[in-house]
């Protein structure tokens, strides 16, 4: 029967993710797929956000598909995540504090055999959601522009571990179903000085298929200390989206005067090939360190100029690099107090914009990213398997600091709660 409540739990928490996501705030995302999500879940999070050698049967890390043959051969995990954020923007002069957040990611991992890993899930991708203005005159003649937007990329993956013959070796793939729809709005009131109000709706509607393989290499170093290796590719994508502008003028009562449509199938909107690299030092199940660092070749990407974002294709992105690490403490996971059984995450990283935008005075640039990460996980156990789950709780510092002075600089403070379970399914008791 609680199994039975929980299966349901699943099934409605799945459902949610289709109207539910992480929500973001920022003019930045009025670029390119908007502000990239970190693909890190659970215990990752809290450790600055690396994933590349990280191994553990404790959750799925869909950061490096090879992790997945690490799962206990009897256990099934089950992780989703919500994300709180509150956003501070500035641009020297005024700012503006903005909250936002909402389900962050859903993923399930199940052995299919002892050396042989599934996981599914979904997981965000990027994210678009900003909303600001300005008044321009002309002699005596002005007008109102106010620019909006929502949307994002998502994905749905599934994805194979194997534990190879070779000792310490495992491979890993995923594939992802990649899903999203970029929206984009142009409002001017009072064209030409009239009671007028203009307005564009730009969309971009986008389906792709995204494959993700990887590979973990443990190297024993001691009785109980043991090194992992772990690197990622990911092939570059030419995919192909389809574009839509709806442009309507509205008199003073609202009603519609003239209303215009253009269509686009097949437009140009590329994802990058990206490389990951990154290791972690495994004391004992007590200690654990590691570092990663991201490769992404945006430069190479081939993005519509339909989307208005008034750049050329050489201005458009930058290659992106951004660098992790992270530490995770455990006193001692047999103590009976639950302060010794506790896991302490912390961690830091760093990157650049893979997106330029575009200021005032014409000039071109992107910002860098500075984070800083410290997270909790609180073991609790069923009372009918003692198998042990976790509450994890992270908290998260990220500021967005441009290299052009007059662009908008951006703080961020969050906290995200995942609760991750692991369930004894895969065992049949004996009938006496």
């Amino acid at each position: 029967m609680l199994k039975s409540k929980k299966l349901l739990l699943i099934a409605i928490m799945t459902c949610v993710v289709g109207i539910i996501s992480a929500q973001t705030d920022s003019p930045y995302s009025r670029y390119g797929y908007g502000v990239l999500k970190d693909q890190a879940v659970g215990p990752s999070k809290g450790m600055g956000g690396i994933g590349y050698g990280l191994r553990t049967s404790r959750s799925a890390n869909p950061m490096n598909p090879a992790s997945y043959s690490k799962v206990d051969s009897m256990t099934f995990l089950f992780d989703i995540g919500v994300t709180y954020r509150s956003g501070k923007m500035s641009d020297g002069v005024n700012s503006a504090t903005k909250p936002g957040g909402g389900l962050d990611y859903i993923t399930m991992l199940v052995p299919l055999s002892k050396k042989l890993g599934l996981s599914l899930g979904i997981l965000p991708f990027s994210s678009v959601g900003y909303k600001f203005g300005n008044t321009e005159t002309e002699g005596s003649l002005s007008s109102t522009k106010a620019f909006s937007g929502s949307g994002g990329l998502s994905q749905i993956y599934g994805g194979l571990g194997y534990e190879t013959p070779l000792k310490g070796l495992s491979v890993g793939a995923n594939a992802s179903y990649l899903f999203g729809t970029i929206d984009h709005t142009l409002q001017i009131a009072g064209i030409t000085g009239s009671a007028n109000t203009s307005i564009d709706l730009t969309e971009l509607h986008l389906k792709a298929l995204k494959l993700d393989f990887g590979l973990q290499y443990e190297i024993p170093l001691s009785k109980n200390n043991y090194l992992t290796l772990g690197a990622t590719y990911s092939p570059k994508i030419n995919s192909k989206a389809d574009y839509d502008n709806k442009h309507h003028v509205l008199n003073s009562s609202g009603s519609a005067i003239k209303s215009d449509t253009i269509a686009h199938s097949g437009v140009n909107a590329g994802l990058p090939e990206s490389y990951g690299f990154g290791f972690t030092y495994n004391h004992d199940d007590r200690v654990i360190w590691g570092a990663d660092v991201t490769y992404q070749k945006w430069t190479d990407v081939k993005y519509t100029s339909l989307m208005g974002d008034q750049l050329g294709d050489k201005d458009r992105f930058n290659d992106r690099w951004r660098f992790n690490a992270g530490i995770e403490y455990m006193v001692n996971q047999y103590e009976r107090s639950i302060f010794k059984r506790m896991k302490y995450r912390g961690g830091v990283n760093y990157g650049n914009s893979y997106l330029n935008a575009i200021d005032q005075n014409k000039k071109i640039d992107g910002f860098n990213e500075y984070g800083a990460t410290f997270g909790l996980g609180i073991p609790f156990r069923n009372s009918y398997d003692y198998r042990t789950s976790y509450i994890n709780i992270n908290f998260e510092y990220k500021k967005l600091k441009p290299k052009t002075g007059t662009m908008i600089s951006e703080e961020y403070y969050g906290v995200s709660l995942n609760l991750n379970f692991s369930e004894l399914w895969f065992f049949r008791r004996k009938v006496q």
